[in-house]
């Protein structure tokens, strides 16, 4: 089953690629290897809001990554397909945690089940995941995506 028909399946869609918010480019690719550019947990014109606190629902903490998670496929899809990505190397999760909040690492995890489900083995990833005091729009959540993809 491809990419699509998973993302299908689970009742998700890629949304309309972002357009940078500064000079960048949303993705760079140098060898067969894709940086995106960070992708925070906006919905339309919304914006799933932090700090996130030990209170702060799971559900919540999940979506916010599963929007960073398309948000960043759909750059990829725009650049290079899909199809065209191979592997999933690394993410870099910012996450914007209230005082004293510790659970840095949850907060990724939803983001880094979507891209096995998506990917199967192909989706498990190195990442690391870093509190920090606050990001774009108040975002709960922004992550940065390493993939290896196929050049046309």
């Amino acid at each position: 089953m491809s990419v699509r028909e998973k993302l299908q399946a689970l009742g998700l869609e890629l949304p309309e690629a972002p357009s940078p918010k500064g000079d960048y480019v949303p993705v760079t690719i140098h060898g067969g290897v894709a940086y995106v550019s960070g992708q925070v947990c906006r919905q339309g014109d919304s914006v799933i809001t932090g700090p996130v606190t030990d209170q702060t629902s799971t559900e919540l903490v999940n979506e916010a990554g599963q929007t960073c998670v398309l948000r960043a496929l759909s750059v990829l899809d725009q650049v290079v397909g899909l199809e065209n990505v191979e592997r999933i190397l690394f993410v870099r999760g910012f996450v914007f945690g209230g005082e004293g909040f510790q659970g840095f690492s949850k907060v990724v995890d939803g983001a880094s089940q979507l891209l096995i489900e998506l990917f199967g083995e192909h989706g498990r990833h190195a990442r690391s995941a870093v509190g920090v005091a606050g990001l774009p729009s108040n975002g709960l959540l922004e992550l940065e995506l390493t993939a290896v993809v196929t050049q046309t």
